[in-house]
């Protein structure tokens, strides 16, 4: 392939990965897999990652980064609190509908990784990065909207990773996307109640 700039082959390169995974399961997410759907030699891998763990941790960095640009975009836009909190959890969700195989490859890389001891502490780092974008944009709301939540933005953080991991698992599996999308919006209306105030 033409020259290109290393940051690029390492995009490249990720993108092919999450192709890769999404179409045949991480399992058989090989570097040389990878490599030959990026159309790069084997060599181009190990010079932009020093691991197959580093490649991955930008996996779930890129699939965390298609939801949480939007959102964040959305939440410092114009609107309401309201509709920026909406609006921002909405954007998710669809994003879910319109890419199950995406969000179902970070279910798979979970269980992968706690199942090779070389990917020991992947599943925390990929935890850290759904805790750290949450954390952004409960934190981006409450500068944007002027309000102060009633609880800890750690706390809450962990509330809705926990709530959104679950509602896009539980709609991974069922397939109820009707119901599964009112329970996001009742997520929502449960955040509204834990604003202490509003500028």
């Amino acid at each position: 392939m033409a020259r290109v700039a290393a940051d690029e082959r390492r995009r490249l390169l990720v993108q092919a990965a999450i192709r890769v995974m999404a179409r045949e399961g991480v399992a058989q997410a090989t570097t040389r897999a990878i490599v030959a759907e990026a159309d790069m030699s084997l060599g181009t891998f190990h010079y932009c990652f020093r691991s197959k763990e580093e490649l991955l941790e930008q996996v779930i960095t890129t699939i965390t980064s298609h939801t949480l640009a939007p959102a964040l975009e959305i939440i410092s836009g114009e609107g309401t609190f309201e509709e920026k909190l909406r609006g921002g959890l909405a954007y998710y969700w669809q994003h879910v509908l319109d890419n199950p195989d995406e969000h179902r490859v970070t279910y798979e890389l979970t269980q992968y990784a706690t199942r090779n001891p070389a990917l020991a502490e992947f599943a925390r780092t990929q935890y850290r990065t759904y805790l750290e974008a949450q954390t952004e944009i409960i934190e981006r709301l409450a500068t944007t909207a002027g309000i102060t939540w009633k609880v800890d933005d750690a706390v809450l953080a962990r509330y809705l990773t926990a709530i959104l991991d679950g509602l896009t698992l539980l709609y991974l599996n069922e397939g109820d996307a009707e119901t599964a999308g009112a329970a996001v919006d009742l997520a929502a209306t449960q955040l509204l109640g834990l604003v202490e105030q509003q500028g």
